[in-house]
């Protein structure tokens, strides 16, 4: 048996708030992990709007704490939205603090995230940034973010409850290639009867949320084309709605039909009342016209006794083998649904046939105590592999990276990622053998080995305050020779960067937003002015290379005096979408470049591709190249180009700009 884990499970609702299947399933796991002897911990939002009266449950709750918000709300009618961006940023601080806490007190071995709608990724990075593996278990067509948000690390796994979800998300472009399905199964011991229900008519169930997506528009005209075919038949529709005028409509047709008197709307029903009311029925409609991500009450159903005929969308026809433990008819049609519950009537061997076979596969491979063993093997494995490294080679170094780092896979796919530098150092240090090279940013030292590459014994000093990536810098530039490095971040020397709120991921971090210190774990900035008089040996570098996820335009432009006197060869990041501020910071900071003596720049894009050279006097041609980047991050619909690397050259390294410019277009 797997030792007592601390498990933090995070779910927008948890019962007895609730809108569907989902928060109940990330309920049922809960309970039966805790009933295992896992210590457990549920944090959740608290919204009585949503809390039904009537919920059975096997096992008891573990600790739930409803100390999170929701960023949005869902309403009557169906819709949903988000609050203003204001409010949901300060919610979304407030979620993240309360987390951090959680984080510090329950200290948990991993986490089990469900449904993040109105809550989004920001907590899922955090727990990633804190060491927490996460296993995000995605019942819905999406994971409750953006793509270009999805968290890309070794500590994060996706596991679906279907086959079709996992299709669905690798279609859309999310990492999920290791993701795992683990059908949620249902408490089919609840609802197991070891004698099928008789089947002397039909006696029709619906048990869903009472929606047009849910196609129960679909069964009520099935079962009028029944009552016109003279067919004996009951029906009970069972579930809550958020459109009660569409209800009132069924009903209304329901009357106007005649049958009246042979269907009954019961609303909402617990788990113990939904397995009485199946006491009674022997069928089960489910007509859902939507792609259903799974479908657990077919599986309840089954294991009552009652013949499933579904419309099969989505995962929910990874359930039945048509004709065999089910019957699957065609989506949105409802004479195609007549059909099927007639030759049920018709044919009462075969219906008793595909019950029993659907009981069977019911209470053997859709049990949850399967899929919490399942969902222990993932987080047995997650906890296993999450301090695993890897070992890449740039030139004849050797470098260890952390699981997550990314540059292998990058490279891999994109030949010329992070590589010109390399020659463009050479080329540098051709014209200046005597001078030195300055990486801020550094990383674990994969740069530093690039340059090292091609300049054998150019003084490198290796700046980084990240302590994830500080270990493997240090670690990894001992076989490089001549390297200093600096603990610390570049800024203005009266700040401080607060280590909890630094964004990393997949081998890069940003202190975008971490500038103000929020907790007593902050370390100092640095300008580079002070940082060069504690290392004297590199006020005079020539190659100065900055790379800081969003911070770059700020260390030019606190550095502009040093720039000014000692013009190095400048390679930076450009991204104007990093920040608020970033597009007018992208042009101040070209503006004051080319006021210092920059007259020449090349531009590639976020691969290494060589893109286009620019001179002091195509200024204007930077508010093109924003214009670009804006488009692709925002109006394209798939981002490939994130941001542009520039070199910059002063006036007295034109001929350096024309030797590599040469190169590029001969290449």
């Amino acid at each position: 048996m797997t030792r007592s884990r601390r498990i933090l499970i995070i779910n927008n609702l948890y019962p007895p708030q609730v809108l569907g299947g989902y928060e109940r399933s990330i309920a049922d796991f809960a309970r039966i992990l805790n009933h295992q002897g896992h210590s457990v911990l549920v944090l959740t939002t608290d919204n009585p709007e949503f809390e039904t009266e009537h919920l059975s449950q096997r096992y008891p709750d573990p600790t739930v704490e409803r100390c999170l918000t929701l960023c949005g709300q869902w309403k009557r009618g169906g819709s949903s939205s988000w609050f203003d961006d204001e409010t949901v940023e300060q919610i979304t601080h407030q979620n993240l603090a309360t987390l951090a806490q959680r984080l510090q007190t329950f200290q948990p071995e991993i986490c089990l995230v469900g449904n993040i709608d109105f809550l989004g990724p920001a907590i899922v990075h955090l727990l990633l940034e804190s060491g927490v593996p996460v296993v995000h278990y995605v019942m819905n067509k999406a994971p409750g973010y953006a793509l270009e948000v999805a968290p890309h690390h070794p500590s994060h796994r996706y596991v679906t409850c279907s086959d079709w979800v996992t299709k669905t998300l690798l279609e859309a472009g999310y990492p999920a290639e290791t993701a795992a399905t683990i059908y949620p199964g249902a408490v089919v011991e609840e609802f197991y009867r070891e004698t099928l229900p008789p089947r002397d008519r039909l006696r029709i169930a619906y048990a869903s949320i009472v929606m047009p997506y849910k196609g129960i528009d679909v069964l009520v005209e099935a079962l009028s084309l029944l009552n016109a075919m003279g067919i004996d038949f009951s029906a009970t529709i069972a579930g809550d709605t958020l459109q009660p005028e569409f209800v009132e409509t069924l009903k209304a047709f329901i009357a106007s039909e005649g049958f009246g008197d042979r269907v009954s709307f019961v609303g909402g029903l617990s788990r113990q009342q939904l397995s009485e009311m199946f006491q009674t029925h022997n069928v089960l409609a489910f007509p859902s016209r939507f792609q259903e991500p799974f479908g657990i009450s077919q599986i309840e159903a089954m294991a009552a006794g009652l013949a499933l005929v579904t419309s099969g969308t989505g995962g929910a026809a990874e359930i039945v083998e048509s004709g065999v433990d089910g019957i699957i008819f065609e989506s949105e049609n409802p004479l195609s649904l007549a059909e099927s519950l007639f030759y049920l009537s018709a044919n009462p061997t075969e219906w008793e046939a595909i019950a029993r076979k659907g009981q069977q596969k019911a209470i053997t491979q859709f049990t949850q105590h399967r899929a919490v063993e399942q969902l222990l093997e993932v987080f047995e494995q997650m906890m296993t592999e999450q301090h695993r490294e890897k070992t890449y080679q740039i030139g004849a170094f050797a470098l260890t990276l952390p699981l997550d780092h990314k540059l292998d896979v990058y490279q891999a796919n994109w030949k010329r990622y992070d590589t010109a530098l390399g020659y463009i150092s050479q080329a540098i240090f051709e014209k200046y053998p005597d001078h030195t090279a300055i990486d801020i940013g550094a990383n674990v030292g994969d740069t530093a080995a690039l340059i090292r590459t091609y300049n054998k014994e150019v003084p490198l000093l290796c700046v980084e305050g990240n302590p994830e990536f500080i270990t493997y810098l240090e670690s990894n530039t001992q076989q490089l020779g001549n390297v200093q490095i600096a603990t610390c971040f570049i800024g203005e020397d009266n700040q401080a960067v607060d280590l909890n709120q630094i964004s990393s991921q997949s081998g890069t971090a940003s202190v975008v937003n971490a500038t103000q210190a929020q907790s007593s774990k902050t370390i100092p900035m640095q300008s580079l002015t002070k940082l060069l008089q504690e290392h004297p040996q590199f006020q005079t570098a020539k190659l100065l290379k900055i790379d800081t996820d969003g911070y770059d335009f700020t260390i030019i432009q606190t550095s502009l005096p040093i720039l000014a006197s000692h013009q190095p060869v400048l390679f930076f990041e450009y991204d104007p979408f990093i920040t608020p501020t970033g597009v007018s910071d992208s042009l101040k900071t070209v503006e004051a470049l080319i006021t210092v003596g920059y007259e020449r720049f090349i531009v590639y894009d976020n691969f290494g591709n060589y893109l286009l050279s620019l001179s002091a006097t195509d200024r204007d041609r930077f508010c093109d190249l924003n214009a670009y980047l804006k488009s692709s991050r925002y109006k394209s619909g798939k981002v490939i180009i994130y941001y542009f690397d520039i070199c910059a050259f002063s006036q007295q390294d034109v001929d350096l700009f024309e030797q590599i410019r040469q190169k590029e277009l001969s290449d």
